[in-house]
């Protein structure tokens, strides 16, 4: 067996939104996660510190995994396809929102890291991959 790590961090933000939009956002992020196949996404933490009566949405996604030996090698294998596409489909589907973050992937000898954004008004998120 291979070791594993994983690691992301992705925040989601947007100012003078409903409260309707706000919770709805939310829903839909961490059901796009919580009901995803891979084990990797749908064990991240979540942190909310959006304020409904100021109209602020202020949203964290975290997950750190170290594993010496990978318990789920399907989902190791496939997690930056997995991810980038739930950050895709999240910036076409919610565009009024700035999203931001970064990963971190390595298994059977390929280290991979990723920083990306979604700013408002664009329907989809640009990727960079770190050296």
């Amino acid at each position: 067996m291979e070791a594993l790590e994983i690691s992301y961090k992705i925040f989601l933000e947007a100012d003078d939104i409903s409260q309707s939009r706000i919770h709805s956002s939310i829903a839909y992020f961490r059901g796009q996660m919580e009901n995803s196949r891979s084990v990797y996404l749908k064990n991240a933490a979540f942190d909310d510190e959006s304020d409904l009566d100021a109209f602020m949405l202020r949203f964290c996604v975290e997950y750190e995994i170290r594993e010496e030996a990978c318990t789920s090698p399907e989902d190791a294998e496939s997690f930056v396809l997995d991810l980038a596409q739930v950050l895709d489909t999240a910036a076409s589907a919610h565009s009024f929102l700035d999203m931001e973050g970064e990963f971190s992937w390595s298994y059977r000898g390929e280290h991979k890291k990723y920083r990306f954004r979604s700013e408002s008004g664009c329907d989809y998120c640009d990727f960079i991959e770190e050296k």
